[in-house]
């Protein structure tokens, strides 16, 4: 029961955004695009070329720096397992990142999202759950792909779909979503929200560094294919490693 309220509650945390900001349209109107099409079925219309768009230069731009900073950290996954268990205490503190960066959580917040935008004839809140909706889509589909391919061994030992953390990767594809339609004063605090739930799966012992790094690029990489050419805000996001762990960078131009 309360993790279903967790989840109700996180998902309003999520469409909350876009209620804000779709009161704003006037100030901001150049940085929105409409939907494609009037259809409801519209987004999901728009998955088969998702996926193609989604090979691309600019997503091996984003993967290829982060994997090569997974391997570099790889040496201290082990380490980074247990001073997560050791330094992010209690747990309890990190309870509502393991709910909020889970499918039902980031899927239900883009679904609410889209259907309130369509139930209120808002535009610009539409456009916006439309891409929310593709980009979860699109993260889930490339996430559980690579889960299935690399078989690697969660740190609890509970299974073998550690790498790349599905909850960071949906985090952080609903960031760079919202980064692009609201520009960075809404995208700093969501990818601070992707740091935590990437936080809260290494205190929950279910992902190592290397696992939530990966997550979060694969998460970039997805939002960034579903909202090209939706913004005029440019905020460009990097992932390097660090002596001490890994670092994500942000560029306003």
């Amino acid at each position: 029961m309360r993790q279903g309220v967790a989840t109700i509650a996180c998902i309003c945390c999520l469409a909350a955004p876009g209620l804000v900001c779709a009161q704003e349209t006037a100030a901001a109107p150049e940085t929105l695009k409409a939907p494609r099409s009037s259809s409801f079925w519209a987004p999901f219309a728009e998955v088969p070329s998702d996926l193609g768009n989604f090979l691309s230069t600019d997503t091996l731009r984003v993967l290829a720096p982060a994997a090569v900073s997974a391997i570099a950290l790889n040496r201290w996954d082990d380490d980074g397992v247990k001073m997560s268990s050791s330094r992010l205490r209690p747990v309890s503190s990190f309870k509502a990142g393991n709910i909020g960066g889970g499918l039902l959580a980031q899927t239900g917040g883009a679904f609410a999202v889209y259907v309130i935008g369509r139930a209120t004839k808002s535009a610009t809140m539409a456009a916006l759950g439309s891409d929310l909706v593709r980009a979860q889509i699109l993260t889930q589909a490339t996430v559980q792909a690579t889960k299935f391919v690399t078989r690697r061994v969660r740190p609890d030992a509970s299974d073998r779909y550690s790498l790349p953390s599905g909850h960071v990767a949906g985090t952080f594809a609903t960031a760079t979503i919202l980064q692009k339609h609201y520009g960075w004063r809404v995208g700093v605090p969501a990818y601070a929200a992707g740091a935590y739930v990437a936080a809260s799966r290494m205190s929950a012992n279910k992902h190592h560094l290397s696992d939530v790094i990966m997550g979060a690029a694969m998460g970039i990489a997805t939002g960034g294919t579903i909202s090209v050419g939706s913004s005029a805000h440019r905020f460009d996001i990097g992932l390097s490693a660090t002596t001490s762990g890994g670092a994500i960078t942000f560029t306003k131009q």
